[in-house]
């Protein structure tokens, strides 16, 4: 017969796993996104014949500013599973706030850059 501990244990190995997945699933977006940007600009530019913007911001360099986000999103979670399954298994758990930080940080810059870069075609000479 199982004690409450072991049950307890087995929802903290669960809930850790589930937010490692949950992770994983946003730097997979992340990236995606990120060549959805670099790649979709051209496809609507030689739709319409329109000649790329000269400004400082390109598509492109902001799709693969989203992946390599994201790919670093996928690395620190299988980091911080691995971490917090280790405390879980030590009864020493510890949560960190300054991954969301930082990570929110990063997210919000690259809002920002997209919108910088779409004001850059809106009003071309301007920005």
């Amino acid at each position: 017969m199982q004690d409450s501990n072991d049950d307890e244990r087995i929802r903290d190995h669960l809930a850790n796993e589930r937010t490692y997945l949950a992770w994983l699933r946003t730097g997979m977006a992340m990236m995606g996104f990120g060549v959805v940007i670099a790649k979709l600009r051209y496809l609507f530019l030689a739709a319409a014949l329109i000649p790329p913007t000269n400004g400082i911001i390109h598509a492109s360099n902001i799709g693969l500013l989203f992946t390599v986000i994201g790919l670093l999103i996928v690395m620190i979670s299988g980091w911080r599973y691995a971490v917090v399954q280790n405390q879980i298994r030590q009864k020493s758990y510890r949560s960190s706030k300054h991954i969301v930080i930082i990570l929110s940080i990063i997210v919000i810059a690259l809002g920002v850059l997209i919108i910088w870069y779409l004001l850059q075609d809106t009003f071309p000479g301007t920005l």
